[in-house]
């Protein structure tokens, strides 16, 4: 990682640095929950080292991306019950390459939960079921279940129709 002024790579390397940092780590990308609120199921794909696009992507990277976040949607699935997983990027509150991966929340769906989510907002925020579904999200991702891992229970995720658990 790169330090310096980019908040990704000093929270990547805080990460590197962590017993139980990254849910998932790679020599090209990292996965962890996401940084800027407790959401559950709500992932942030980020490059391991300092890039500013998909354009800057070397081959190796590339070539990792598609299968790693097809690898972390399905765990988001599989973790939350949720029948529909979101990836966002934009690249313009902070240049380092990064993927939001993560599934709706309550009522609220596309763009009017991307706003709840980028403002953080409240009514997403739930710190207890974001620790459990990071618990079940880094035992999918590393592929660790048996008698220490035993398989976890799908968080509840709140649906219009009624929650699913």
């Amino acid at each position: 990682m790169t330090s310096g002024a980019c908040v990704l790579c000093v929270r990547a390397d805080a990460l590197d640095a962590a017993e139980a940092g990254w849910l998932l780590r790679t020599e090209c990308w990292g996965v962890s929950m996401y940084p800027s609120a407790a959401v559950p199921g709500w992932v942030a794909v980020q490059t391991t080292r300092h890039t500013e696009g998909l354009k800057d992507l070397n081959h190796p990277e590339a070539a990792e991306l598609g299968p790693l976040l097809s690898r972390v949607s399905a765990a988001v699935t599989l973790v939350t019950g949720s029948e529909h997983v979101y990836t966002y990027s934009l690249g313009e509150g902070c240049p380092h390459t990064h993927i939001l991966v993560g599934p709706p929340q309550r009522e609220l769906r596309g763009k009017a939960f991307i706003a709840a989510l980028l403002d953080r907002d409240k009514s997403v925020v739930d710190q207890a079921t974001t620790d459990l579904t990071a618990i079940g999200l880094a035992s999918e991702l590393s592929g660790r279940r048996g008698p220490a891992h035993p398989p976890y229970r799908r968080m509840p995720v709140h649906h219009p129709k009624g929650d699913i658990t």
